[in-house]
């Protein structure tokens, strides 16, 4: 019904125009909103509310407890041979990997000019080559190897996604600033690296995490759950709201606005009628939304790591500051507990957009061919037609 790039354009329309929209007809100044680069909030927070909080902190521990519950293995699925002998021979160290060094070196000389943001790009985009190249040579293949094609334009589509999600939205509802940034263009070309970055640091950690035999299989076989949603559009209308309204209840409504292009890219693809990043689920698999959430909040610790870690060690401000509105609580890095929430939903739209890519690659084959007996089990494939295939 919508092919791949009318989604990603119905997407981004939504998510630059309905916030507009909503700033405009609440008759909120837009000069005090589009700031560039974003080093102070237009307003104070909200405080902390001790009802939200507890209310938000007692949501948390039952949505793990529920994830943890529904994939915990029902059944214990046998490996095709014995895990003494899954794993292939290990392969020499590819040579891609030793560029991680001279990121490394270079994100020493951002950090020593205060570059913070193109630092954290640099060291996520070393830490990319790594795992790939640990997973090549574990396995005998990687995201690099298996699809190069596909794995470059990983890049340029997190870019856009970084803007438009972390950026854009962020301008109207100040969850975190940049206190260091002061004039545009350096902030702009560290923001982009750094923004280039995620997704395919996203998908690399994900097929590493994948790559380990066993902590695969227990995401395989949980609990099914079928079509627990039949209709696309309420989802559609509940997040177009949030993002109409994100710019009069700014406090109030933050949580649901970044997630919000989820929301819309689920509904989109339940009223299409096409697999979604949820599909597994049906048949008790649980490895794609849960090994990629994994993924995900270990990459949120690594950056917000990085950033506290630049802060503490030079006279300067971190790349980023958060300001929660509402949220007290238990901190983790720096964020209140409940936050870490938020990598979910992300890690979702992660997979859609890595979804919509694939249309170019469907029929190439993979470089090396996958191999259904290497221990990894999540192949670059057409992944949006897997459902009907069933």
């Amino acid at each position: 019904m919508f092919g791949p790039a009318v989604r990603l354009i119905a997407i981004t329309l939504l998510t630059v125009l309905l916030p507009l929209a909503g700033a405009v007809l609440s008759g909120q100044p837009l000069s005090s909103l589009l700031n560039f680069p974003l080093n102070m909030r237009g307003w104070d927070p909200a405080p902390i509310n001790a009802a939200f909080t507890d209310a938000a902190q007692l949501f948390a521990i039952l949505l793990v407890g529920a994830l943890l519950w529904l994939c915990w293995p029902r059944k214990r699925k046998r490996p095709d041979i014995a895990d003494g002998q899954r794993r292939t021979a290990q392969r020499p160290w590819p040579r891609y990997g030793w560029i991680s060094l001279l990121l490394l070196i270079a994100a020493l000389i951002a950090i020593d000019g205060k570059a913070f943001n193109a630092a954290i790009g640099l060291l996520t985009l070393a830490l990319t080559l790594l795992l790939n190249a640990d997973t090549e040579r574990r396995t005998g293949s990687s995201l690099i190897s298996q699809r190069r094609g596909y794995f470059l334009l990983l890049f340029p589509a997190s870019l856009a996604a970084g803007w438009l999600v972390f950026y854009w939205l962020n301008l109207f509802i100040g969850v975190w600033t940049y206190p260091n940034a002061t004039e545009a263009v350096p902030f702009a070309l560290g923001k982009s690296l750094d923004y280039a970055s995620l997704l395919p640091a996203l998908l690399s950690l994900r097929q590493w995490l994948g790559s380990f035999p066993r902590l695969l299989r227990w995401t395989q076989s949980g609990l099914p759950l079928g079509d627990w949603v039949q209709e696309g559009w309420p989802l559609i209308g509940l997040a177009s709201l949030a993002l109409a309204c994100g710019a009069v209840w700014p406090d109030q409504l933050y949580p649901l606005i970044l997630i919000a292009p989820t929301i819309l890219a689920l509904g989109l693809q339940i009223t299409a009628r096409q697999a979604t990043s949820l599909s597994g689920i049906a048949q008790g698999d649980w490895s794609r939304p849960l090994l990629t959430t994994a993924a995900a909040a270990l990459l949120m610790a690594y950056s917000q790591a990085i950033n506290l870690l630049l802060g503490s060690l030079t006279s300067a401000s971190p790349a980023w500051a958060y300001q929660l509105p509402l949220l007290g609580g238990i901190e983790l890095l720096g964020l209140p507990a409940p936050a870490w929430l938020i990598t979910l939903p992300l890690a979702l739209l992660g997979l859609w957009l890595a979804d919509q890519l694939t249309e170019p690659f469907k029929r190439r084959p993979q470089q090396p061919p996958f191999r259904p007996r290497s221990p990894i089990q999540i192949p670059i494939v057409d992944l949006l037609h897997e459902q009907k295939r069933r």
